[in-house]
């Protein structure tokens, strides 16, 4: 009876080893393997400042989410619109995420996953987000006409034009005084209250102080390159001229952009600059670049607003809020000197980047993860510390503006909560894409007549406003 017993258990026992030796085997044949990873591909424009800062946010997010891979794939501009065109229209994937600036909206937007769904709201709240920006770029008509969908959260805002201006200059009691004696208001640049106050005190700096021993070098830097930069800077200066006024047609409180070029009159959108307003805009530009070299010997465009100012040459200045690093880095004669101001009157125009899903991808959940990841006040924190990247929330401007060299954000996020654009009229530009290519230059070499004294101030946008009128109907356009 023993040994029988004894048999029997040994039985069992070898039993029960075989099936703990089975039972690990296939634990770690089902359970040790590791999960697949799953990839999240985000298309960037090369060398932006967005590229840097999603490869940053992107090695944070792979940490949280171990099992994830995030992509990040950068193309040269001129071909962002087509690469992504060419997955959105040919429903694949990757990319799961495209980045796409405001001018390129309009090709994208009728294939973009639509953020308003109920997965969108759950990721993102759009109320958290700049106004400027979003009217900027989020939104286009739906498929019925009858709303919008949103079709991709701001990134990065960038902020053009804002005043800068050498604080050295200016903290010079004599000329605070001898300016004051004369027209009776604070010299200081950001203090100043519209375009006529900046140019007294440009005529005034011009003739009163001295720059790296030189007289009149300069008083003010101001865009006037036909390549590009006179249609960004007139819509800045035609703003406060043209805003609420009926002749125009430009909403009150709408914020300068390219949607300034257009107004509602008599129940039809036309250009709003082919009246008074835009002639004492047009007038007060050609003041303003008086006090820099002629555009004839010396344009100012992009590449020398982003270098000129550095070289302590100029008192003040217009500048993109992405040009600040440059004004900042070591080799800057401003350095330690800079200061940074809304446009006289208060205000400033939008340019911010975007990000869009592709409704195609394989895990859309996830995307939004990473959007929601991406524009957290915790990442925008450690973007703006490291790449001066400006975020595109209240709440990452709010944290932003708490650091030493960056308190000037404070300005933006106060004045960014004022702006009130309809989607109705922030679509108006969206619509009118051959701005980009066409109207662009009918405009600007217009201008650029009259600043070289070839013409009339009326004459200029007069024959602007009727060229643009011919090529949207030649192209069908209808505001």
């Amino acid at each position: 009876m023993q040994s029988s017993k004894k048999g029997s258990s040994v039985k069992w026992i070898a039993a029960i080893v075989v099936i703990i030796v089975i039972v690990a085997g296939l634990g770690i044949l089902f359970f040790d393997k590791p999960a697949k990873k799953q990839t999240i591909n985000v298309m960037v424009d090369s060398g932006s400042m967005t590229e840097s800062y999603l490869k940053a946010v992107a090695q944070q997010f792979e940490k949280k989410n171990p099992n994830v891979n995030v992509q990040i794939n950068s193309v040269g501009y001129s071909d962002m619109t087509t690469t992504a065109l060419a997955a959105l229209q040919g429903k694949t994937s990757p990319p799961n995420i495209f980045m796409y600036y405001a001018s390129q909206a309009p090709a994208l937007a009728p294939y973009l996953y639509n953020l308003n769904s109920s997965l969108g709201q759950k990721y993102l709240n759009s109320a958290n987000f700049l106004s400027g920006d979003l009217a900027s770029g989020s939104y286009a008509p739906n498929a019925t006409g009858n709303g919008y969908n949103f079709i991709g959260i701001p990134i990065h805002t960038v902020v053009g034009y804002i005043l800068v201006y050498n604080k050295t200059v200016f903290n010079n009691a004599t000329l605070e005084k001898g300016f004051y004696d004369q027209y009776h208001y604070n010299i200081t640049p950001s203090k100043l209250g519209n375009w006529t106050a900046l140019n007294a005190v440009s005529s005034y700096v011009s003739t009163h102080t001295k720059f790296n021993g030189a007289n009149n070098k300069y008083a003010l830097m101001f865009p006037d390159s036909a390549s590009h930069s006179i249609i960004d800077t007139f819509y800045n200066l035609f703003y406060p001229y043209g805003q609420g006024q009926s002749t125009t047609g430009i909403p009150a409180n709408s914020s300068p952009n390219y949607w300034t070029y257009f107004g509602f009159q008599n129940g039809k959108v036309v250009p709003s600059f082919n009246n008074s307003y835009g002639i004492q805009a047009l007038t007060m530009y050609k003041n303003l670049t008086s006090y820099e070299p002629s555009v004839s010997s010396q344009p100012i465009g992009y590449d020398q607003q982003e270098l000129f100012f550095g070289t302590g040459d100029y008192a003040m200045g217009l500048a993109w809020s992405s040009f600040i690093p440059t004004y900042e880095n070591s080799s800057s004669l401003v350095k330690n000197d800079l200061g940074i101001s809304l446009l006289p009157g208060g205000y400033t125009g939008y340019s911010p980047t975007f990000l869009g899903v592709n409704p195609y991808s394989s895990n859309i959940t996830l995307d939004l993860k990473f959007l929601q990841f991406a524009s957290s006040s915790s990442e925008f924190s450690m973007g703006i510390k490291n790449y001066s990247y400006v975020p595109s929330t209240y709440s990452g401007l709010s944290s932003a503006s708490k650091l030493s060299n960056f308190t000037w954000l404070s300005q933006i996020n106060n004045y960014s909560s004022t702006i009130k654009v309809d989607k109705t009229y922030s679509q108006v530009f969206l619509k009118a894409s051959p701005l980009f290519s066409t109207l662009i230059p009918d405009f600007n070499d217009q201008v650029l007549k009259y600043l070289e004294g070839k013409t009339t101030a009326k004459l200029a946008l007069s024959t602007a406003a009727s060229e643009w009128v011919k090529e949207l109907n030649n192209q069908g356009i209808t505001l």
